[in-house]
């Protein structure tokens, strides 16, 4: 048990759902530590999200008190009917009902992923809640509206937040009794340059799940031949449907390199404002014949991820952003060689866990033949100024995207999703001989399938749920002495942030969120 010197006695877990992810697997994985680390007064466990969890693994062993409330007014903003005021009454009640005042200054509070800005009024609701009743607060950021992540603006705006004054001190303000935490070492020395102490790198931590039996190993693989009704080798993406995850990479990857594999994610589940996402890619996976499988674990009895993973010929993940890339990690514990891109944002904290991944690409680089240039130009033109648009005015002067030259070879990430399907609908042979000399790494892959390295699990070095359980208490206590921080400072924080969602770099149209459902 931690020795800590503020008798926190109920924690209290807030999340926006409860829906397979990077941010459901943290919690997973680290609750039980926590809880069995945690100070001896804590006797109260409280899970509140829009959701409910599909199953309560989070909280075996733990002897005290234990409440799981879904509300659905905690949920993304973009799932919700009702106006802001309404919402906001919701959440008031919910927390006021979760917390009694007279256990409020006892209460620690770890809220998830604010910075995004999901939905802004259950960050409002938290931090003003917190003000009010003297619960200690922590904001544990996975990612950022200001990276790349431009529609959460108008939501913002449409609740009030309509300065970026006001959108810093809704999603990094905090009270006189709250930190700030990061997943990666690029967005802690964004917001520790300008918040000082008050910000904490906490990796996420790693765990090597346990080793299946063959005789488990020989059923996966006969239920995955039944559900696919077929033996061919299968090519696992560890994700439901994210702009984020660039599925369309990750699928031409398959047909390129490995044209007689299944190519299958995990997930088939959408958000309210990725279903278009979604359903453009269902709809041109079934118009081309692609050999493809989406969702393959969700119906009941399906295998863990990590089971289907030791059974995959190959994982790939195609990324353009993430926040610690706990699909690395999963790939490496389950021993299946990964193709994956290498992402400037959580490679060096990989790196520094001691991960080597043997197979990383920068892009996926295609010859100009493959595409229209004059029209992918013109979609291009017109997604820029969207996006702009978008953007808080006085950020739009700032918004310089580089300009594709499309003589040169180009990056299929860089594409517009009209542009990637161009790609994807040419014959997969001849595509990838007008390509395979501009991808010297992956040139390499079609010929040495039965030979491909996997990632080594690190010797020493390891984020250990125990280590992370320990750091977490140190940062909780840090939060309960803390005193409140400067607007100044954390307008700056989130400049610094803005600065680089706005890089040239960070541009990527399958992030543009908009462009789905209404076709440039």
């Amino acid at each position: 048990m931690l020795k800590t010197d503020f008798p926190f006695s109920h924690l209290v877990v807030i999340h926006y759902h409860w829906r397979p992810g990077g941010v459901r697997k943290v919690i997973e994985l680290t609750l039980p530590a926590i809880l069995r680390s945690a100070p001896k007064d804590l006797n109260k466990l409280t899970l509140l999200s829009g959701s409910p969890p599909s199953e309560h693994p989070l909280i075996d062993g733990f002897a005290g008190q234990v409440a799981i409330r879904p509300v659905p007014a905690l949920d993304y903003f973009s799932e919700q009917s009702r106006e802001p005021d309404s919402i906001a009454r919701s959440i008031r009640k919910a927390l006021s009902a979760v917390i009694l005042r007279k256990e409020a200054e006892r209460t620690l509070i770890w809220f998830h992923n604010p910075g995004l800005a999901r939905n802004a009024i259950l960050n409002q609701e938290v931090i003003k809640f917190c003000q009010k009743s003297g619960s200690t607060l922590i904001l544990h950021h996975h990612d950022f509206w200001c990276a790349g992540r431009w529609s959460r603006w108008q939501e913002m705006e449409r609740c009030g937040w309509d300065t970026l004054e006001k959108a810093a001190g809704i999603t990094l303000g905090g009270t006189d009794r709250s930190v700030q935490v990061t997943i990666n070492l690029s967005d802690f020395k964004s917001l520790a340059g300008a918040m000082g102490s008050r910000v904490f790198h906490l990796p996420n931590p790693v765990v090597r799940p346990q080793r299946v039996s063959p005789s488990r190993i020989g059923n996966v693989k006969k239920w995955i031949e039944q559900e696919l009704e077929t033996s061919s080798p299968i090519w696992v993406c560890p994700t439901r449907f994210l702009r984020r995850k660039n599925l369309l990479e990750a699928i031409l990857l398959a047909r390129w390199l490995r044209p007689d594999a299944v190519f299958v994610t995990t997930s088939g589940k959408a958000s309210g404002d990725e279903l278009p996402y979604a359903r453009m890619i269902k709809e041109a996976a079934e118009k081309g014949g692609w050999n493809v499988k989406f969702g393959i674990l969700d119906k009941p009895g399906a295998p863990r991820v990590d089971e289907l993973l030791r059974v995959a010929e190959v994982a790939l993940l195609t990324s353009v952003q993430e926040g610690f890339g706990m699909g690395f990690v999963e790939a490496s514990a389950s021993r299946v060689p990964l193709i994956a891109r290498a992402i400037p944002d959580v490679m060096p904290d990989l790196e520094a866990l001691g991960f080597r991944f043997p197979h990383l690409y920068p892009e996926v680089f295609i010859a100009p033949s493959l595409i229209d240039v004059l029209a992918e130009s013109d979609r291009q033109n017109r997604l820029r100024l969207r996006v702009k648009g978008d953007l808080p005015s006085v950020l739009a002067s700032r918004f310089q995207p580089a300009i594709m030259d499309l003589e040169q070879p180009i990056a299929f990430s860089r594409l517009t999703w009209q542009g990637q399907l161009e790609v994807l609908n040419r014959s997969p042979r001849s595509a990838w001989e007008e390509c395979r000399c501009l991808n010297p790494v992956l040139e390499k892959i079609p010929t040495s399938l039965k030979s491909l390295e996997t990632s080594p699990w690190p010797s020493s070095g390891i984020q250990s749920p125990s280590r992370y359980a320990k750091a977490f208490w140190k940062i909780a206590n840090a939060a309960a002495h803390s005193s409140p921080t400067n607007p100044d400072l954390v307008l700056l924080a989130q400049s610094r942030l803005i600065d680089r969602g706005l890089c040239p770099a960070a541009f990527f149209p399958v992030q543009a969120e908009r462009s789905y459902w209404n076709p440039v």
